[in-house]
C-alpha cells in the first residue's frame, strides 16, 4: 500500500514537471484590467549551488490542474541557496506557483524509478499535496497591492 502512495506521488509529480511549456522560459500573455504590481518571488531552501530553478505560474485553477500553459514561467540560475525572481508589471489577480530545482539542467523533474522526485521542488503558501501536486486552493494566493513579495520554500 505505501509503495503504491509513493508511486501515485512519484507518476504525478514527474507528470506536473516535465511539461516543458509550463516550465519554459519566459513568456507572458495578454492580460485583462490595468491594475499591476511590481512582484518578487523569492526561492530559498536550496541545497545544491548549481543548476537553475524552474518557475511557473498559473493564473487559472483549470490551467494549473493540467499544467500545460503557465501564465507567466521562467528560468533562474542557481548562484546562492535562494533565487529571486522580478516582475515589473504582474497584473493584479489570483495565481499559483510552481518551482523546482532543475541541477543538471536537463529541463526536467528527475525521478528514482518509482516515480519520486529526486530533485526539490515547491508550491506558492508552501502548499503540499498528499499524493501528488498541492491543491489550487492550497497554493493559490491574491496579487492585490502595487508591490507583492511572495516566498517559496523546496522540499
Amino acid at each position: 500500500m505505501r509503495i503504491t502512495g509513493l508511486l501515485v506521488t512519484g507518476t504525478i509529480s514527474l507528470i506536473i514537471f516535465t511539461c516543458s511549456s509550463a516550465f519554459g522560459q519566459e513568456t507572458s500573455y495578454p492580460e485583462k484590467g490595468n491594475q499591476f504590481s511590481s512582484f518578487i518571488l523569492k526561492i530559498h531552501g536550496i541545497d545544491k549551488i548549481k543548476g537553475e530553478v524552474r518557475i511557473a505560474v498559473f493564473n487559472s485553477k483549470e490551467t494549473y490542474a493540467d499544467k500545460k500553459d503557465s501564465f507567466r514561467s521562467a528560468v533562474v540560475s542557481v548562484e546562492s541557496d535562494t533565487v529571486s525572481w522580478e516582475f515589473a508589471e504582474f497584473p493584479f489577480g489570483e495565481y499559483a506557483i510552481a518551482v523546482y530545482h532543475d541541477e543538471n539542467m536537463n529541463g526536467e523533474m528527475d525521478t528514482n524509478l518509482l516515480g519520486i522526485p529526486k530533485e526539490d521542488y515547491g508550491f506558492s503558501n508552501n502548499a503540499r499535496g498528499r499524493f501528488g501536486p498541492a491543491s489550487w486552493e492550497d497554493a493559490r494566493f491574491i496579487v492585490s497591492q502595487s508591490i507583492n513579495t511572495h516566498s517559496i520554500k523546496l522540499n
